[in-house]
């Protein structure tokens, strides 16, 4: 069984990823975690220092990732290339959507007073506005996870797996 999960950071990808494989005996790949395992660095910092760099690593991991049978891949944010896109139409791709209040909750965001966060919490709110077209496009279901626990979604997606 393969998986994929797209979404926003805070959507709860890598939790729901890693309560899905374990349910299932599945692979467990979380791109994100495999770029800083390979590469030392966290996604943040990465981008940061060099983003086209990263971008290209990132794409190569998940590109490698969607072919790893039986396994439930927490896809990072960013990642939906062209060539990743493609790559997803060969598996069942959930779409965890999560609100700017939610996602800003689960990222830290929300804890910082807003005019020491600058126009980071927009920067977000457009960032997520843009890639939901894309997410909404890649998406086989789509789930919102506001205010929801791991396990609930992650039963949410195992009916719609074994329905399909």
């Amino acid at each position: 069984m393969r998986l994929a999960l797209v979404g926003a950071p805070g959507s709860g990808k890598s939790a729901i990823a890693q309560e899905l494989a374990s349910r299932w005996g599945a692979t467990l790949i979380d791109t994100d975690a495999v770029y800083e395992q390979r590469f030392g660095s966290t996604v943040g910092d990465a981008v940061i220092d060099d983003e086209a760099a990263f971008r290209a690593a990132e794409e190569a991991i998940v590109l490698d990732a969607l072919t790893t049978p039986a396994a439930v891949v927490a896809v990072g944010s960013g990642a939906l290339t062209p060539a990743v896109v493609d790559a997803l139409s060969n598996v069942p791709v959930v779409w965890l959507e999560v609100g700017l209040a939610e996602a800003s909750r689960r990222t830290g965001l929300s804890g910082m007073r807003p005019l020491s966060m600058g126009p980071v919490r927009a920067q977000m709110a457009d960032m997520m506005a843009v890639r939901a077209a894309t997410y909404a496009a890649v998406a086989d279901l789509t789930v919102n996870t506001d205010r929801r626990m791991v396990a609930t979604v992650a039963d949410e997606i195992e009916v719609w797996e074994t329905q399909r």
